[in-house]
């Protein structure tokens, strides 16, 4: 994906923005480049039909106890997936995964699209039976 991209614009929920006419709105540019990244993040490898590469399969990781070995796999994936965007600069790419309370593990991502010096943020969650962002 190049950052003049340009998608519908989807909630929180994955539909489609309406518009006051009843067209869907559009993201574009780095918005969509944004959105898309949200997107892989919870979604399965396989799920995308014209891309088996798709997506970070973090429910691999929802029945597991996650420990030292799971924290690394997860940054680890993460930072692959992100890595073959070429649009962001693979040495800014900063992944945390800490602990919490109740099996909820909360996976906070950091990058910055290549040649530019602002940080794009989004944080998620892991609680055993989905992947949810939390921006």
């Amino acid at each position: 994906m190049i950052l003049t991209a340009t998608d519908l614009m989807l909630d929180d929920t994955g539909q489609p923005v309406p518009l006051a006419s009843g067209e869907e709105a559009l993201a574009g540019g780095l918005d969509c480049f944004l959105q898309d990244i949200r997107l892989e993040a919870l979604t399965m490898e396989g799920e995308c039909f014209f891309d088996s590469d798709y997506g970070w399969s973090l429910l691999d990781f929802c029945h597991r106890e996650i420990g030292e070995l799971e924290e690394l796999q997860i940054k680890n994936r993460v930072t692959e997936k992100l890595k073959k965007r070429e649009e962001i600069n693979p040495h800014s790419i900063e992944v945390g995964v800490s602990r919490m309370e109740d099996d909820i593990v909360n996976i906070h991502v950091g990058f910055k699209i290549a040649n530019e010096d602002v940080s794009y943020q989004m944080n998620l969650e892991l609680d055993g039976a989905e992947v949810k962002l939390v921006d």
